[in-house]
């Protein structure tokens, strides 16, 4: 079971080490709230109090390369750790067909959809 494990943790940090890293830059970005949350709140079998359902928001997020403008977005929680981003500042992403991955200040890497990518005139 120990094999196994260090296995599959090698394997992810082999994957991880051969994505095609890139120098960007941050342009802008923006959280959307959705105004009314429907869904089912599901209750605690012990007590018959309802969950609380966790809020969803989407963030959206510009990110300039050498030759594309890419519009990024990322469907997540308000619990989901937020990227500290700095209109102007570079970042560092790897573009896998329709995912992005950023690398925030930490090293930590986050998953994002591209939603839209325009070339830049020069």
């Amino acid at each position: 079971m120990i094999v196994l494990s260090v296995l599959v943790s090698a394997a992810v940090v082999s994957v991880a080490a051969q994505r095609q890293w890139q120098s960007a830059t941050w342009r802008d970005f923006k959280i959307e709230r959705p105004k009314v949350l429907f869904n089912v709140q599901p209750r605690d079998p012990n007590s018959n109090v309802p969950n609380t359902a966790v809020a969803r928001e989407i963030r959206t997020f510009m990110v300039e390369t050498s030759t594309h403008l890419l519009e990024l977005r990322q469907d997540a929680t308000v619990e989901t750790p937020h990227i500290e981003v700095v209109p102007g500042q570079p970042v560092r992403i790897a573009i896998e067909k329709k995912t992005v991955y950023v690398r925030d200040g930490l090293g930590k890497e986050h998953k994002m959809s591209l939603r839209k990518q325009t070339a830049l005139e020069r």
